[in-house]
């Protein structure tokens, strides 16, 4: 759109917008307010795109709940993909072999549609064709764990992990995520998640049992613990390490993947994991900011010190370190 003020003036009920990532937020916001003609029972703005950054301003908005986001994929397209027959169209073939030919962010966006970053996806092991997977119960006698990320203004998160026995591939199950909750309200509330579930380990964030002398309060791992989280460990805190570990398990270079996450189950995971990105100083580490704005590395902090509490477990002997002030 050259110029929204051109429309200032005008009355929609309904709008579409093809390749809305080319818009400026201004300029939907320009559409928005042209929404109050009032002829139809309800006024609507619809829009189309290819996936773009995960920090472009209409992702943002639909992270938000602003607005509603329809993933759909290429075997959506009866052009590309014949559904009664189960195959791709020659068309399709023909198309999905020059998507396929692309490399680096261009193939994620295009090819697998995720919304990941062009500065360099660090992730590039994922793809949510391969690491989600169709919802299931898990087996009462699969080994289970949790892991936590701490957080209160910024969104505290909690994955339960478990492993199959036979083929040792490890799925995520369940996910808490939410900010504004007191430690106690964050361990109440795993505990009722949990339920009667019994978990082999219950790792968390290692700030979290750091003395707060100054507030002459508990640890935060020792406020979990009183309210039911326990026993607790601390999570493995080498970056770099944990990171090969994820990417170890996300790898799936000659067979299926040993990390998957079942469909629904963890949201916030499958929507931030693919939007790290490289650090430009360590290519080793993810980014812990883009741009000045801090990433939403909770979950995947959360992951981290799963996979290698799962990796390298902690010694059951070894006294876990609560301080209470």
């Amino acid at each position: 759109m050259d110029d929204a003020d051109k429309i200032g003036s005008t009355e929609f009920d309904v709008v579409y917008v093809q390749e809305a990532t080319e818009l400026d937020e201004d300029d939907w916001s320009m559409l928005l307010r042209g929404l109050r003609n009032g002829v139809l029972s309800y006024q609507q703005i619809i829009a189309d795109c290819n996936p773009s950054s995960p920090d472009h301003w209409l992702k943002q908005r639909c992270n938000a709940g602003e607005t509603l986001l329809l993933d759909s994929r290429h075997e959506d397209n009866p052009t590309l993909y014949d559904r009664a027959s189960g195959a791709w169209t020659e068309f399709g073939t023909e198309y999905l072999r020059t998507l396929d030919s692309l490399k680096g962010f261009l193939y994620q966006r295009l090819r697998l549609g995720q919304w990941c970053a062009a500065e360099g996806m660090y992730f590039t092991e994922w793809d949510p064709a391969l690491h989600i997977v169709p919802h299931f119960e898990i087996p009462a006698e699969w080994p289970k764990w949790l892991c936590v990320d701490y957080g209160f203004a910024v969104p505290f998160c909690c994955l339960w992990l478990a492993r199959e026995p036979e083929t040792r591939r490890i799925f995520v199950y369940r996910e808490l995520y939410a900010a504004g909750l007191r430690d106690e309200q964050q361990a109440q509330r795993i505990v009722e998640s949990t339920n009667d579930e019994r978990l082999a380990l219950r790792i968390l964030d290692p700030s979290m049992f750091n003395l707060r002398t100054e507030q002459q309060r508990p640890s935060i791992a020792a406020v979990y613990w009183a309210h039911g989280v326990k026993p607790v460990y601390p999570g493995m805190n080498s970056r770099k390490q944990g990171w090969a570990i994820v990417r170890r398990a996300l790898a799936h270079d000659h067979d299926a993947p040993r990390l998957q996450v079942l469909h629904g189950a963890a949201p916030n995971l499958t929507r931030t994991l693919p939007s790290m990105v490289v650090d430009p100083l360590d290519p080793e580490d993810v980014a812990d900011a883009i741009r000045g704005a801090k990433t939403e590395d909770h979950a995947v902090d959360a992951l981290r010190y799963g996979l290698c509490a799962e990796a390298q477990p902690p010694t059951s002997d070894a006294p876990t370190t609560l301080r209470w002030g």
